[in-house]
């Protein structure tokens, strides 16, 4: 029986399957319950009704952009009020990416410090 899973959920949103493999490898050794989404719209089809999750989400994708589901994030009472974290690019807007209503920004390419750093505020939140 494993006893170190943290009673949190961890949703990594990327068209990347190497973003996605690398960011599941790190947050299963940290123990968190982890799932993934390859666009906006498998992701917003997750996040809808369920409970409480941290999101890390790529700005540039297809199907349904990262900025449209920040959106829906905001406005849709089914999937509001979950934490997200921007994964960027250099190659990104920054300008825009910082009008977003989100927790926090995290530049691509990332090491696991970065990626541990960046969740321990939320740790405290019990997530």
């Amino acid at each position: 029986m494993i006893t170190n899973i943290k009673p949190y959920k961890v949703l990594v949103v990327d068209d990347d399957p190497v973003i996605r493999d690398m960011m599941g490898d790190i947050f299963e050794l940290e123990g968190y319950t982890i799932e993934v989404a390859r666009n906006g719209r498998e992701a917003l089809e997750k996040l809808r009704g369920k409970g409480s999750y941290l999101v890390f989400l790529d700005l540039m994708m297809p199907v349904v952009s990262g900025q449209e589901v920040c959106e829906q994030l905001s406005t849709d009472p089914q999937v509001r009020n979950r934490h997200v974290i921007i994964l960027m690019s250099a190659l990104d807007n920054l300008a825009q990416a910082t009008l977003l209503k989100v927790d926090a920004i995290m530049p691509k390419p990332f090491v696991v410090e970065d990626v541990v750093r960046v969740i321990q505020p939320y740790i405290a939140l019990g997530l």
